[in-house]
Parts: structure tokens; C-alpha cells; sequence
């Protein structure tokens, strides 16, 4: 089902900004925020970018493996370096993604290990304590037609949790890939990642130097990853 669903999803949102740009529908408590917008990402696989006071460089990749063109394996690879505010020289981080998939045929697939997207992180070209994940999740509690993601990132002494966002102002309908993310502490939201157009990062103003930089990281990981659920590979 997985090609049927991602057209549909882009249909539902060309739909929306045919009347006006769809929007992903942020927390009721963002009242007062601050918008960066990632400057750089244009559907390129390489490139420099902006954010604001932070910048860097980037490089992604990824690949469709099918045999007997039933059994499908769908790989992914980036890399980013990021300097800016509360970053003492440069992070970098190398990602990969993992996901399997049989194809039974008319445009009917069915995913046999969930997607699974990591980061590890240097500074200096050493290791350093911090991770990142995200991983599509089904099952109880989750919406069988949607491509749900959660996971985590831990930096700097702030660790974050990261779940898909998919509901759209303006209207009851949601997107069936993610529109964005959003980012808590505790329950508590504390930032949010818009897709729809170049990314953009949202943050309540006065958040904390050292939690936004943590905040930035994530983002700039989410900006490249190439979801398979939008994949183009398997057109």
C-alpha cells in the first residue's frame, strides 16, 4: 500500500495549497515563537545551509534494493556538519536508515522491518556522548494510515523527545507522511520542525541557548532525511 499511500498524501496536500499553503498545526502553548528557516535544502543532495546564526554543510543519499523484485531492502546515508551558538568548534554526525519491505504486487507492499533512522555524533573528529533515533512505529494506539515516527535525541546534557506531526491548520484532515515534527521535554513541547516548503525550526521565544542548539541538531538531522515513505525510488 505503500505507493498508493504516499500519492495520496501528496494529493491531500496539493489539495490544501490549491485554496491556501498548508500548515502543520503547532501546540496551543507556542504563543510567542521565534522561525528559522533552514536556507540550503531545495531537494539537493549536497550543499551548505543557514539556520539563522547556526551553518554548515551536508551530503545524503539513498538507495533501493529489490530482489525478484519482491523482497525489497531500502538504505539511506547522511552526513552534516553544524557550527553556531553554544557549539564549541563543530559538530558532525554521520546517519543511516533501514527499512524492509515485500512487494506483493498492484502497487501492494507490506513492511516487514519498520523504518529506522540513526545519528552518531563528533567534535574534533572524536566521538562524543550523544545520540539520535527515530523509528516508525505501528501497532496499538498508532494510525494505520499514517507513517507514524517517534524517537529521541540526547545532546549536551538535554535529551528530547521527537514524534511526527500530521494534523494541518484549518482543517480535520492530516497527512498520511509527516508534515513536521515536534519536539518535547517531559510531555512539555518545547520546539517543532515544519517540512512543508524549506524547513523551518519554531521555538517559543526565551527558550533556553543550550536547549534550542540541542533543538537545531534534531532539526537539521530531520531536514535530511530522506523518508522512505516519499521515496521517489519506488516509482
Amino acid at each position: 500500500m505503500r505507493r498508493y499511500l504516499a500519492l495520496f498524501g501528496v494529493w491531500a496536500l496539493a489539495s490544501c495549497a490549491a485554496i491556501q499553503p498548508a500548515q502543520m498545526r503547532l501546540p496551543a502553548s507556542f504563543t510567542t515563537t521565534e522561525i528559522t528557516e533552514f536556507k540550503g535544502f531545495k531537494g539537493w543532495n549536497t550543499g551548505k545551509f543557514e539556520a539563522g546564526r547556526y551553518n554548515g554543510s551536508y551530503q545524503r543519499s539513498e538507495d533501493r534494493l529489490a530482489l525478484f523484485e519482491t523482497w525489497i531492502a531500502r538504505s539511506g546515508k547522511a552526513r552534516f556538519a553544524i557550527a553556531g551558538p553554544e557549539i564549541s568548534s563543530t559538530i558532525e554526525a554521520r546517519c543511516r536508515m533501514r527499512e524492509r519491505a515485500i512487494d506483493l504486487g498492484h502497487g501492494m507492499q507490506v513492511t516487514t522491518k519498520p523504518m529506522a533512522y540513526g545519528c552518531a555524533f563528533e567534535a574534533n573528529g572524536r566521538p562524543i556522548p550523544a545520540r539520535f533515533e527515530l523509528q516508525e512505529v505501528t501497532g496499538p494506539g498508532t494510525a494505520a494510515y499514517r507513517y507514524e515516527r517517534y524517537g529521541e535525541i540526547a545532546l549536551g546534557g538535554e535529551i528530547v523527545q521527537i514524534r511526527s506531526v500530521h494534523d494541518l491548520v484549518g482543517t480535520p484532515n492530516g497527512t498520511l507522511t509527516p508534515i513536521g515534527y515536534l519536539f518535547e521535554q517531559n510531555g512539555r513541547p518545547v520546539g517543532a520542525l515544519e517540512l512543508n516548503g524549506s524547513p523551518e525550526l519554531i521555538v517559543p521565544t526565551g527558550t533556553d541557548p543550550g536547549l534550542r542548539r540541542t533543538i537545531t541538531v534534531a532539526a537539521l538531522a530531520l531536514a535530511v532525511f530522506q523518508d522512505p515513505a516519499n521515496s521517489s525510488l519506488d516509482d
